[in-house]
């Protein structure tokens, strides 16, 4: 039984994988609070299907890139239950979660008025400069980003109508790399405050 968790993208997702099946799967638009509501769902799923965590085999989660504060609650929830049940952990980079269900042209907004796009973090107008007629981008950004899309003659696929994390994982069985701990990617460098105060 595969446990498989995404914050990397502004839709969450959790599931149940096993033997080339979906057994359970949710998803729900985040909110900024996958610190309070991940692992109750977790646990939610898990009752729901009778099942305890040392029923689980292997531990999948998306490393990113994604936003700091999200993508570290799932990755580090991921950490712990993989070393509580001793089960590996499938490291699944977010471009090949992308690729894999939208093909190359996937873009995502990043925050800060930056948008994610092969590979690059892009200026917002910079990204959208590189939109021809005929293409067709998948993903995820802002509304005004898909009226401009759509201005310049692109079209643009939701994620919504895309294939789910557990759809993912079973038509990608066996193709990451098991690890006994993974490590998250972010977007950009975390800025983080050296305290100046001097304790003794």
């Amino acid at each position: 039984m595969i446990l498989g968790l995404n914050t990397a993208t502004t839709i969450t997702y959790i599931t149940l994988v096993n033997e080339g099946k979906v057994v359970d799967e949710k998803s729900w638009t985040a909110e900024q609070n996958e610190a309070e509501t991940l692992l109750p769902e977790l646990q939610k799923m898990l009752d729901k299907n009778n099942l305890k965590w040392n029923d689980l085999d292997e531990i999948a989660v998306i490393t990113g890139p994604g936003p700091f504060t999200a993508l570290r609650v799932s990755v580090a929830i991921a950490n712990a239950i993989a070393y509580s049940i001793k089960a590996p952990i499938l490291d699944i980079p977010a471009e090949d979660f992308w690729r894999t269900r939208a093909g190359d042209e996937f873009a995502v907004y990043a925050g800060g008025n930056k948008i994610y796009y092969h590979g690059n973090l892009l200026e917002a107008d910079d990204f959208l400069s590189q939109i021809k007629s005929g293409m067709t981008i998948a993903g995820q950004l802002k509304s005004a980003h898909l009226e401009e899309i759509k201005s310049r003659g692109g079209e643009y696929t939701e994620e919504e109508k895309l294939k789910t994390l557990g759809e993912f994982l079973v038509e990608n069985e066996g193709k990451f790399e098991k690890k006994s701990i993974v490590k998250p990617r972010y977007f950009s460098k975390p800025h983080i405050t050296v305290s100046k105060k001097n304790y003794k």
